[in-house]
């Protein structure tokens, strides 16, 4: 009995055992399904929150950036506009500052030979032309040719007429000497008028700059003689007062505009042949170097008659060139030179507009215009000196206060210069 009990009591034990370790295997496995499902839940919730995460995201400054240079527009581009009125030759001869000479006051006026000219020049936003005497003072005579020397006078006429700068370098900046070009200098300077070429000092650059509306122009000035009045000072003091067209000052003084940072370039020549018509080979020559080493824009005077104008393409621009644009004015004509020297009577005013880009700083022409012009001289009945007016063709061949037979020596001038002007493509673009 005790032995029966006792193998039932290890049954129950056995079987407690064997239920409390199924109980326990069940509970565990009850466990791990309860954890692999909130694993489950957690993972879900997880890319849950990451996607919205994703949706609610900023855009990256990348993907702004694209978006923002898809949607806004191309910036609009600016320019800068100008104007540059350039004639050739004043030259004042000794029945010129007759003319001028107030027998009453004592005093001389030349305005009245720039009055019919001057609204063309002070509409330009910059007026330039050559300055071809010398203003050495009332010390010694008033002259012109072989040696000039005017009254200061003519400079406040030239103020009155709009012209902002004066190139100095030519063959007559030594007729009075050291002394005279330096005074000359001085006294134009103290007027109101820039002056290039010539110097009372050594100066630190060779280079005109001028600020017009925000283009910075670049102006150099060169002579290619002196009339061999140069050879009687040394090189240093003759190079020290004066620009000599020689090569390699000019390439110096082209990188020099460079680096004062000029948008535009140009360079106001004294070369060639008197009273030849067509520029010779050495002007020629060095209109295409000063082109390829980047001057935008060359001016020439000294022959007294009128050159052709042409276009220099290089490389990198579009060079313009007048080689030379006759006399402004002066005594020289049919009358005092003879038949065949009649185109002495004849220049021309060349507007040329000059367009900056204020994005990318690009500085071009963009148009170039002529205004011819003729010397009118006359001797009225009763009068004992002569009239001197510079005169816009165009405008005074239907005046009648010009006579008949004036306006056919006016329609001569006209066509040999606009004969001159477009015989080849004034300007291309």
């Amino acid at each position: 009995m005790g032995s029966m009990q006792n193998k039932q009591h290890r049954l129950t034990s056995v079987l407690s055992i064997f239920a409390l370790v199924m109980l326990l295997g069940l509970t565990m496995m009850l466990a791990g399904c309860m954890k692999d499902t909130q694993t489950d839940d957690e993972n879900l919730k997880d890319e849950d929150t990451q996607n919205s995460i994703v949706e609610n995201q900023e855009p990256t400054n990348e993907e702004f950036s694209n978006d923002t240079q898809e949607n806004e527009p191309e910036p609009e581009e600016t320019y800068i506009d100008i104007r540059i009125a350039a004639a050739g030759d004043i030259m004042v001869h000794s029945t010129q500052i007759t003319s001028a000479y107030d027998d009453q006051t004592g005093t001389y006026d030349f305005k009245p030979m720039f009055e019919d000219v001057r609204p063309i020049l002070s509409e330009a936003d910059l007026a330039i032309a050559n300055f071809e005497t010398t203003t050495a003072g009332p010390s010694r005579e008033y002259a012109g040719y072989p040696a000039f020397n005017s009254p200061d006078e003519v400079i406040d006429a030239i103020k009155y007429a709009g012209i902002d700068v004066l190139t100095t370098a030519n063959n007559h900046s030594l007729d009075t000497g050291r002394d005279g070009l330096k005074r000359t200098v001085n006294t134009i300077n103290e007027k109101g008028i820039d002056t290039v070429g010539t110097y009372a000092e050594v100066p630190d650059t060779r280079v005109l700059l001028k600020d017009v509306k925000g283009i910075k122009l670049a102006i150099l000035s060169y002579t290619e003689s002196t009339n061999g009045i140069g050879d009687q000072y040394p090189p240093d003091e003759l190079h020290a007062m004066l620009n000599m067209m020689e090569k390699d000052h000019i390439i110096r003084d082209i990188q020099s505009a460079k680096d004062l940072g000029a948008d535009f370039i140009i360079a106001y020549m004294h070369w060639g042949t008197e009273y030849m018509e067509e520029p010779n080979e050495k002007q020629v020559e060095y209109a295409y170097m000063m082109a390829e080493e980047g001057v935008d824009l060359i001016l020439g005077s000294h022959p007294h008659v009128i050159q052709r104008s042409e276009v220099i393409e290089t490389a990198e621009q579009e060079t313009f060139v007048i080689y030379s644009m006759g006399n402004f004015i002066s005594n020289q004509r049919m009358e005092t030179l003879g038949e065949d020297r009649q185109l002495t009577e004849d220049g021309v005013i060349v507007n040329i507009d000059i367009r900056k880009n204020e994005q990318t700083n690009e500085t071009t022409i963009e148009h170039v215009e002529y205004v011819p012009t003729w010397v009118y001289r006359h001797k009225f009945e009763g009068d004992s000196k002569y009239t001197y007016r510079i005169l816009p063709i165009e405008q005074f061949l239907l005046s009648d206060e010009i006579s008949e037979a004036y306006k056919q020596r006016m329609q001569r001038s006209l066509d040999a210069t606009v004969s001159k002007m477009y015989q080849s493509p004034a300007w291309s673009q």
